[in-house]
């Protein structure tokens, strides 16, 4: 194979991120006809520009949970109501449910059965008003100044009000994993709030879709071991699946495309 330019060759490295999240740079190398040394100054320029995130050995792909809610919700739309029908099963009767800010769980909010005596605690306005329409769900909003990225309240007022609440089970979002750094999330304060909800929570239930294993994020949130269910397509990510049986979790899959 010829050298490639270094435009070609940034084609290629993002072309490669988004198949599979990551690249390692030793294998460009050889995959690129190129050094290691010259692959890691592609790296650099690219993570300049944003698109990827300069890790040891290689580069992850930023996160797409970025951008208003509004923009995130149409994003993976059938896979999200899929993860929010599988995620039914953790539904039972008189639970105190904690549902976060984050699109997948819009869908969620919608499939909540009314005939059981649910108590829905969210910090998302949008979350909120969707129960509104689904009579026979308490529900209860966290209040707090309204960050619009993340779609919810996560300042201190909405932290000191989560120390009122002990949750039968949390939905709380994630914006990106990989195998190093677990579950993580965009910002400071999200990551703070999200964790002292995760403090109150007898069960922790994180809905993930595909685009966002492997994708980096800057704020640590949840390692795979503290899971208790996991909701994913079926062979998403073998890693995370076995990281979070082994300590003890339950995985749920959505239906495959061939209906297994």
């Amino acid at each position: 194979m010829s050298k490639l330019l270094p435009n070609e060759r940034h084609q290629a490295i993002l072309a490669t991120l988004q198949q599979q999240g990551r690249v390692l740079a030793i294998e460009m190398a050889a995959r690129l006809n190129t050094t290691e040394a010259t692959i890691r100054r592609d790296l650099r320029q690219l993570a300049a520009q944003n698109l990827c995130k300069r890790i040891y050995g290689g580069a992850l792909a930023p996160t797409p949970a970025t951008g208003h809610i509004a923009e995130r919700i149409a994003l993976s739309g059938d896979e999200k109501q899929q993860l929010a029908q599988a995620a039914l099963a953790l539904i039972h009767t008189e639970q105190v449910i904690f549902l976060d800010a984050g699109s997948t769980h819009l869908y969620l909010a919608d499939l909540l059965p009314r005939d059981r005596q649910l108590t829905v605690v969210t910090n998302a306005l949008s979350v909120a008003s969707r129960l509104l329409e689904r009579p026979g769900i308490r529900t209860i909003l966290i209040g707090g100044e309204i960050d619009a990225q993340v779609g919810g309240c996560v300042d201190a007022k909405a932290v000191a009000e989560i120390g009122s609440f002990q949750f039968d089970i949390a939905f709380t979002g994630v914006c990106a994993y990989d195998a190093d750094s677990g579950f993580t999330a965009l910002r400071y304060q999200e990551a703070q709030f999200k964790k002292q909800v995760l403090a109150r929570a007898g069960n922790v239930a994180v809905l993930c879709t595909r685009d966002k294993f492997n994708t980096y994020a800057p704020y640590t949130l949840l390692p795979a071991s503290q899971v208790d269910y996991l909701v994913i397509a079926r062979g998403g990510h073998l890693q995370l699946e076995q990281q979070v049986t082994l300590s003890g979790g339950n995985v749920l899959y959505i239906p495959t495309e061939n209906g297994e």
